[in-house]
């Protein structure tokens, strides 16, 4: 039987758990195994690393939270197949909580992620999710008056320009934000008193659309700055 090329080295007592995550992580960024693919048992995995089997489960629990590795019972560690970017979803909650001008600081954030996803989406959206986008738009103008259902849907168009950029790291990364994002988008429409001012957003998000159908990606893009900016001067406002 081939032995496993899985060979890091013994850890010294500190932090165990955290250095046994560190170790695991920087195999996996150097031997790159596949997708699905095992790693060494719990036991075999203690001997490498010179600790107990507790410090091996509590770093595979660890990697698992982080959405490395998935674990069965009764069977040994595999790399995930899938990405999963939760621990960035909560990471943007937790800095919405504690970071000082953290509402600035999320819009900056969104204005280069968004713009790019936008001007993608302008260029590479399928009939299927203009579609998809345009219905959300028609629901949206029907919600103006309801905060918390309008913030919603404008969060799902958000997510659905995101999808049809066709950059799987953009979504994901515009996707971990979605519940920082509906925060934001809920409050916004909160603080707008006027049904002009609530227009002024609806027929903003219907140009984005427009754009987007068009396949302007240059116009499209910075319609979604614009529409970022608005809404920081209102948040601020407030």
């Amino acid at each position: 039987m081939t032995a496993h090329p899985f060979v890091p080295g013994r850890l010294e007592r500190s932090s165990l758990a955290e250095q046994a995550v560190q170790s695991l992580l920087q195999y996996i960024q150097d031997a790159k195994p596949s997708p699905g693919s095992a790693l060494p048992s719990e036991a075999r995995l203690g001997e490498l690393l010179g600790v107990s089997r507790t410090v091996v489960r509590e770093a595979l629990r660890t990697l698992k939270g982080m959405g490395v590795v998935e674990i069965a019972n009764g069977k040994s560690p595999t790399i995930r197949r899938d990405l999963d970017a939760s621990a960035l979803g909560i990471y943007f909650s937790r800095a919405l909580q504690v970071l000082d001008n953290s509402t600035e600081d999320l819009m900056d954030v969104r204005a280069s992620l968004e713009g790019r996803a936008t001007a993608l989406a302008a260029l590479r959206h399928t009939p299927a999710q203009l579609a998809r986008m345009s219905d959300l738009v028609v629901q949206m103008q029907a919600q103006l008056r309801h905060p918390s259902v309008y913030a919603s849907l404008d969060t799902e168009l958000h997510v659905e320009i995101a999808r049809a950029s066709g950059n799987l790291l953009l979504f994901q990364m515009i996707g971990s934000i979605r519940a920082s994002l509906e925060s934001q988008s809920r409050q916004g429409m909160e603080r707008r008193k006027t049904d002009e001012s609530l227009q002024q957003v609806q027929d903003a998000h219907m140009e984005l659309v427009e754009l987007i159908g068009n396949r302007d990606a240059e116009g499209a893009s910075r319609c979604m700055r614009l529409h970022m900016e608005s809404a920081l001067e209102v948040l601020q406002a407030g």
